[in-house]
């Protein structure tokens, strides 16, 4: 999970961050959304991925690793040139990160938008615009997956980040199948210590003929 504001932290924090992070496993939520995917049996030309604020990179290395496409997009050098270093040489063609703040991005068409825990970091009142540049993004038969922080989170109020209450969530989710919504409320940790979590998990699929 990502520690604090980009604008606040120091290279030398986010790598230490990425360091903190990198000998994780592959998250839960996207091994579901992959053995899903995997499942529904659906055959097309080779699968692309966005994902935005890929930080340490071990998810976008699972999705290399799987055989997709990979656009890896982070607001942080450092977690470009972290990613790059751990890519093995047979995965690298099939990699391209790309330095940018989510704000204001133009997505290329694709199969899976990816955001482990980075959407609660755009600002309140661009989300709509992200949230809008997600959904024409992903081709018929797409998916999105991430986590949304929760109004509860003990971060609620006090950043610029975007929180939503279950209902909210249920609206971002108008237009799509909804194949999870997952509340959880938990005390935990984040890179800077002791937390009160309360975030949604949430897989997406967008309608339409898979071509």
């Amino acid at each position: 999970m990502r520690p604090t504001t980009r604008g606040a932290c120091s290279p030398r924090h986010w790598l230490g961050y990425y360091r903190w992070t990198a000998d994780r496993p592959p998250r839960e939520l996207l091994l579901q959304t992959l053995n899903h995917i995997d499942w529904e049996g659906r055959r097309r030309r080779r699968r692309e991925a966005v994902e935005l604020g890929f930080g340490s990179g071990t998810d976008a290395l699972e999705l290399l690793r799987r055989g997709w496409r990979v656009l890896a997009i982070d607001g942080q050098v450092a977690a470009a040139k972290f990613l790059e270093r751990r890519v093995p040489p047979r995965l690298r063609a099939s990699l391209t990160t790309v330095v940018a703040p989510m704000e204001g991005l133009e997505l290329p068409p694709t199969d899976l938008v990816y955001a482990s825990f980075s959407l609660p970091f755009c600002d309140p009142e661009r989300f709509p615009d992200l949230w809008r540049t997600i959904r024409t993004s992903l081709r018929p038969g797409g998916h999105f997956a991430g986590q949304l922080f929760g109004t509860d989170d003990a971060w609620a109020g006090r950043r610029p980040f975007s929180f939503f209450d279950r209902a909210g969530v249920q609206r971002l989710a108008r237009g799509y199948t909804i194949e999870l919504l997952r509340e959880t409320v938990e005390e935990g940790r984040s890179y800077r210590g002791p937390k009160h979590w309360h975030y949604f998990d949430v897989i997406l699929e967008k309608p339409g003929r898979v071509p």
